[in-house]
């Protein structure tokens, strides 16, 4: 059966929170621990300046939004789609999902409808608006995560130092590994930062070995 988010928390304009508290949620379910390999996606760029479609800020239809940054959830089938027949769909356990709280089509979205209605190809859009994906696993991402929430805060008109978005209501996060290695944030220095020196977690990937990564767990007999 395919996980649901129910009732996960969101806050809007803090989507790295929102995917922590799903990547938790979905690695203490044993089934889907069982049935896929669950990571967290980071989307950024040197400029962080990334274009993405089909989100609910859209402006417009058929309209991009630029972010710095975005957070997204990968169910990966660990045992592959093995169709013995090319028009044979595979069932839901041997496809591979993925979660955006903030995007207008369904969630969870089968990879191909996701990656393909949200990213275009990037010979389709300028070098300063294409994606970057650091793919983290699910548990990296639970320990080594940490954010004081500071990239949020703005300086006001009154000079007084305000969120440009409310922020959660839950206390910061810090995820024990990172808390033993002296962080209390790295959210950008290790997970949105895509400068070749960056020292961050996971693997850094261009569209097209991201797509590749993704194909990589369809097995066809």
């Amino acid at each position: 059966m395919l996980p649901k988010p129910l009732d996960s928390p969101y806050t809007s304009c803090y989507c790295e929170e929102n995917i922590y508290f799903l990547v938790r949620r979905f690695l203490e379910q044993t089934q889907v621990k069982a049935t896929w390999d669950i990571y967290a996606v980071i989307i950024s760029n040197v400029t962080k300046t990334v274009a993405l479609w089909s989100q609910l800020k859209s402006p417009a239809a058929n309209t991009a939004v630029v972010w710095d940054y975005h957070a997204i959830l990968i169910l990966r089938s660990r045992s592959g789609s093995r169709c013995r027949l090319l028009n044979t769909m595979p069932i839901v356990e041997e496809e591979t999902w993925i979660y955006d709280f903030d995007s207008i089509l369904e969630m969870p979205s089968r990879w191909e409808e996701y990656v393909g209605k949200t990213f275009p190809p990037d010979s389709d859009i300028p070098p300063q608006y294409r994606s970057l994906f650091r793919v983290v696993s699910g548990e990296e991402y639970l320990h080594y995560f940490a954010s004081d929430r500071s990239h949020m805060l703005s300086l006001a008109a009154d000079s007084s130092i305000e969120y440009v978005s409310p922020p959660p209501p839950y206390p910061i996060i810090c995820g024990p590994l990172a808390a033993a290695h002296g962080f209390t944030n790295n959210l950008v220095s290790h997970f949105v930062s895509m400068e070749p020196t960056s020292k961050g977690y996971g693997t850094v990937m261009d569209r097209k070995a991201f797509i590749t990564w993704l194909l990589s767990s369809v097995v066809v007999d």
